[in-house]
């Protein structure tokens, strides 16, 4: 069994500017974010019931989409990003993203929310309202 285990350590919370959130279908190594030297930016992963929840999936497609976003947070971390990954037990995890981004939020002084566009339309919705919500840049 998995346990939860916090990745931020408070030495850097001072520095953070930028807040960007990884869906667990946005795993891409590739992609620009990756690139740039930015000790700037804390990258947020959550595993959340409301993703496993919404529509039946089989517990194997679960258990290897939360592996999956595991060990691209290790990724991350390895190349030096400063990643918050909530686990599905994690203690911080309101298992709300609303709720769970605002927290990280306040945590640590943000000033810009940064995410790619989803592929849900459900989702869409949810983050264009969370986005209207904020009272920092998106």
């Amino acid at each position: 069994m998995r346990t939860a285990r916090l990745s931020v350590l408070p030495s850097w919370r001072a520095n953070v500017k930028t807040l960007r959130l990884i869906l667990g279908d946005q795993l891409n190594h590739q992609h620009s974010w990756y690139r740039s030297d930015d000790k700037d930016t804390l990258y947020f992963i959550a595993e959340m019931r409301q993703e496993t929840d919404y529509v039946k999936h089989h517990i194997q497609k679960v258990v290897a989409f939360f592996e999956a976003m595991e060990a691209f947070a290790e990724w991350l971390r390895v190349r030096g990003k400063q990643v918050v990954h909530y686990r599905l037990d994690h203690p911080e995890n309101a298992q709300k993203l609303g709720t769970n981004i605002a927290n990280l939020i306040q945590q640590h002084g943000i000033r810009k929310f940064e995410y790619q566009l989803p592929d849900e339309y459900r989702l869409d919705q949810q983050l264009k309202q969370l986005a209207d919500d904020l009272r920092i840049e998106t």
